[in-house]
This record gives C-alpha cells, structure tokens and sequence, in this order.
C-alpha cells in the first residue's frame, strides 16, 4: 500500500503543479491582454497629438487660427480637456479654452521643463497649481499628455500639450474584468499612480517592495514574483507604455495546501539525495576524460578565432577518441584555411601589381598623346585649330589625373575625390593660360568624400569642362587674372555638393544652348551621367552641383 500512496501522491502533487502552472499562465496572459488595452488607449492619444502637430496652424503670433483649430478638436475628442501650444521657453502661443489673464503671470508648471527634456510623447501629472489646471482637484483631476514640435532644422521648437481627465484612462480599466485579489494601475517612471483599478482596496499596497527610491525604473519590466509593500507575496506583470508610463498588473497566487507540500518534499529530498551522490561520481570521471581535453580545444579555437592563425590542440591521450576526432579536424581544417589565406594573399597582391602596372601604361601613354598633341598645336594656323588641341589636351590631362590617382592608390575600387580635384586644379592652372593671364585654381574639401572611378571620371571631365567655359569668357577689365574657388562637401545620407565660385561674371548664358556650339549638351551628358543637379547663379558668378553617392 505504501508504494502505491506514495505513487497517488506524487501524481495528486504533479496534477497540482500542472494546473498551478496553467493558472499562473493565464495570470499572466490576462495580464498582459489589460496592460495591452491600456497601451492602444495611450497609443491613440499619441496619434491624436502627432495629427494636431501635423495641423496647419497658422501665425503663432497671431493665435486665433490655432485656438479655432483646438477648440474644433476638443469638442470633437472628448478625452481631451483642453490643448496648449507652448514655446521652448515656456509662454503659451495659443490654448483651448483660453488661460485667463491672471494665469499667465504663475510660475511654469514642472512638467513644462521635463516635457522638453523628453524630446518625445510623454504622460505627466498636472498638479492642482500647474498652468492650465482648472481648478481641478481630486475629482477633476487631470493628467497632462505632451509632444515636442520640432522645426525645420530638427530643433524643438515648443511643446503640444493636452489635458486629459483620469476618467479617460481609467473608463478602459472598467471594460476589464478584474478577478479577485487582483489590481491594475498605470505609474509614472518615479512609481506614482496615475490610474488605478481594484478590489476593494487602494493599489498602493500591491506596488512591489522593490519600487523603492533606492531601486531604478529599469526594474519595471517583465514578469516576476515578489512581495508587495503590504508584506504579502503576488504575481506581477510590468510593462512599458507609450508615454513613459508603465502599467502594472497584480494578483495573489494560490498557495499549496500542506500535504501536497509534505509530498512535494519527500519526492524531491530522495531522487536528490541519489542525484548528489550520482553527479559527484559521474562528474569527477567526466571532468578527466571528456571536459578538460574538450577545454583545451575550446581554448585553441578562442585564440584562432582572436586571430592566432597558429592555434592547434595538443595531443591528449587521455582523452576519449570523440575528443580525439574532434581536435583533429580542427587541426587539419585550420592548416587548409592558412594554406588557402595564403594562397589568396598572393594572388590579391599580383592582382593589385598587374592593375596598376595596367594605370600606369595608360597614365604614360596619354602623357605621350598629350606631348604629340602639344608639338602639333604648334602648327595651327588660326586660333580656332589652337583651341581645338587645347580641348582634347586638357581632357586627357583630366583623364591621366584620374589613372594617376588609381595607380597611388591602394584599393582600386574608391577613389578621394577630394584629392583627386585638387590635383586636377593644380595640373591644369600650369598648362592654363589665357589673353588676361593664368587663372588661379584653388580646391577645398572639408572631409573625404569617395566615389567609384567611373563617377571620378565623369566628375574630373565635369570640372575641366566648367573651368574651360569660365577662362574662355574672361576680360581684361577689373581683373588681370581670375579666381576659380571649388569646394566640395559632403551632404550627410544624401551625396555631396560641388560648388565654383568666380571672382568675375563670366557665367552668362552657361547653360544656354547654342546651335553653333555643343558644350550644353556635353554639360547635359556629363551631369545626367552622374544623376546630378547643376544650377548656375549668373549675377553670383556661382555654379552648384548636386551630386548623388558616387560609391
């Protein structure tokens, strides 16, 4: 009879333990369905402010268009007690219903400051003395809900607030049904109650003891078992709302009666006792054959994967042959992938070698291009043939810059743009010479901004072009030389600027098209080509090119 008892027992204690379990699993899902249901109330008070924001609302200065539109608002939501709009430095643009005159001389209310330190939707308690209160006191009592508006600029440029009764919150709390021994409440970061619902008793005897001045908000989260301030043990489920509010939900758990705990310590003291003495005996001849050789490939495989390539797992003869297998492969996998790194090295650094043995053939063939083009300039007999060799001569500098560039450079696959401008301005101020004198070519750029070499072509070509319109179109007067300032900078997530300025207005009818001259539509080709935007402010002697990532 005893074995059977004991048998009836331990299945009576296990079906206790499982039904427990199911309990505290549906304690805990219909706690997380309430605090739910309180955070789509809040998340659609948050959508209402993020609409209002979105409003326009006219001259602030002039605060009837806005406090029209509020008050069209709060007669249509009646959650909402009234809307203000108040600026950085705490003076309100406008309000619905209007603050009277004796009001705007009291001190901000404290949330005021918190608001615009949130810098995002947040849920404050408005004190019976804060600006806007009107008049409320336990039973007018309001929570106050705030927004920053922010400026072109991304800068906070005032705060929209909305007063909100507790009865908007705590009307949701009634659709809940609370069984007994449980609570529901919405708290602030610093554990004060906004809302609450119970039975029969304030919710303030159910907050955890841990929620204490001493403890930190991050604590409020998740769900755990704990004892509250009154002393007895409960359930919790904590989780954050929109607003940074946290709701709270609360209830007693069932406690074992005490012969299903007499059942409980007895079937667990045995099968422990025979665990202890099991594991201490299993564990010492464990630890000799199988987890100190497995400890030893686990260390050789941290300081390969640390980048020792020479990390190899010593032979072990007192370990078991899995071990022994295992150490092995390790060993002959990390002779194969040193082997193959190697290999990939080598073939890496001929690669880079033939490429840019390859740019600097091409670099020296278009110097010997430009030297037979600058020898048979010399037999031009009007000054159209000269300029025509001066084109083609300045296009193939443009190009034997950028090959120079990608010959230096280490990794072919980005070229600095930067620097490749500045050495093209400095090439081509040596060989640029006009009637009135040489042009001074200057290039800036704050940071480095790179693009693929196709795009620093096509860039290099777009600035040599640019720099030959505005020398052409020099005169003598004012002047004897010009200055041609370029800078580039980069605009962050969005590609990068080009900008040339001209100490004199040679800009005039740039980008006009001409039917005996094809420059416009070689202007056209090379910034379509780079998915650019180019505008020219003719009376500012400015040219701006938008540019799109180039890389």
């Amino acid at each position: 009879m005893l074995p059977l008892c004991l048998a009836a027992g331990v299945a009576q204690y296990v079906n206790t333990v499982h039904n427990r379990e199911l309990r505290e699993r549906a304690l805990i899902a219909r706690g997380e369905a309430a605090i739910a249901h309180q955070s789509t109330a809040l998340q659609e008070l948050r959508i209402l402010l993020e609409t209002i924001s979105a409003l326009p609302l006219g001259d602030h200065a002039d605060g009837e268009v806005c406090s029209d539109a509020f008050r069209r608002i709060i007669l249509q939501n009646k959650d909402v007690s009234s809307l203000h709009l108040i600026g950085v430095d705490g003076k309100t643009l406008c309000s619905a219903p209007a603050i009277a005159t004796g009001d705007e001389e009291a001190p901000l209310p404290e949330w005021v400051g918190n608001a615009v330190q949130s810098q995002q939707f947040s849920i404050w308690m408005q004190r019976s003395d804060d600006v806007g209160s009107e008049g409320q006191g336990s039973a007018n009592a309001r929570l106050v809900a705030t927004l920053p508006i922010y400026g072109p600029d991304r800068q906070t440029t005032g705060i929209l607030a909305a007063t909100v009764p507790f009865s908007s919150l705590t009307l949701t709390m009634q659709e809940v049904e609370l069984p007994d021994a449980a609570a529901l409440a919405l708290l602030d970061a610093k554990w004060n109650v906004l809302a609450q619902r119970t039975r029969g008793r304030q919710v303030d005897g159910w907050l955890p003891a841990s929620f204490s001045a001493a403890a930190g908000p991050e604590i409020m989260s998740g769900t755990f078992s704990q004892q509250g301030r009154d002393g007895l043990a409960r359930n919790y489920v904590v989780a954050a709302l929109p607003g940074n509010v946290f709701g709270l939900y609360a209830q007693n758990p069932e406690e074992l009666s005490v012969a299903v705990r007499a059942v409980l310590y007895f079937a667990i003291a045995f099968p422990l006792l025979v665990l202890i003495a099991a594991s201490a005996f299993a564990g010492r001849a464990t630890g000799q054959i199988v987890i100190e050789p497995l400890n030893k490939v686990r260390f050789a495989i941290r300081r390969y994967i640390a980048g020792d390539d020479g990390a190899r797992v010593e032979y072990d003869p007192q370990a078991t042959e899995e071990v022994q297998a295992v150490a092995t492969k390790f060993n002959t996998m990390a002779d194969k992938i040193q082997v193959r790194d190697e290999a990939l090295r080598a073939a890496l650094d001929h690669q880079k070698a033939l490429v840019r043995e390859v740019n600097h053939r091409v670099r020296n063939n278009l110097q010997v291009m430009n030297s037979l083009l600058n020898l048979q300039s010399r037999r031009a007999k009007t000054p159209d043939q000269a300029a025509i060799f001066l084109d083609v001569q300045r296009r193939l500098n443009a190009l034997g810059t950028v090959h120079a560039a990608l010959y230096q450079a280490n990794d072919f696959r980005a070229v600095d743009l930067g620097v490749l401008l500045k050495d093209l301005c400095l090439s081509t101020e040596r060989h640029l010479s006009t009637e009135w004198g040489r042009p001074v070519l200057s290039m800036r750029c704050p940071e480095p901004i790179y693009g693929v070499p196709d795009a620093a072509l096509t860039l290099a070509f777009l600035v040599t072009e640019l720099i030959a319109e505005a020398t052409v179109r020099l005169s003598p007067e004012g002047h004897p030389a010009t200055q041609i300032d370029f800078e580039l900078t980069e605009r962050p997530g969005r590609g990068s600027t080009l900008t040339m300025k001209v100490d004199q207005p040679v800009l005039e009818g740039l980008m006009e098209s001409r039917p005996d001259e094809g420059h416009i539509n070689l202007f056209r080709g090379l910034v379509r080509q780079l998915r650019a935007h180019i505008d020219v402010d003719e009376p500012g002697c400015v040219v701006t090119v938008d540019l799109p990532l180039l890389i």
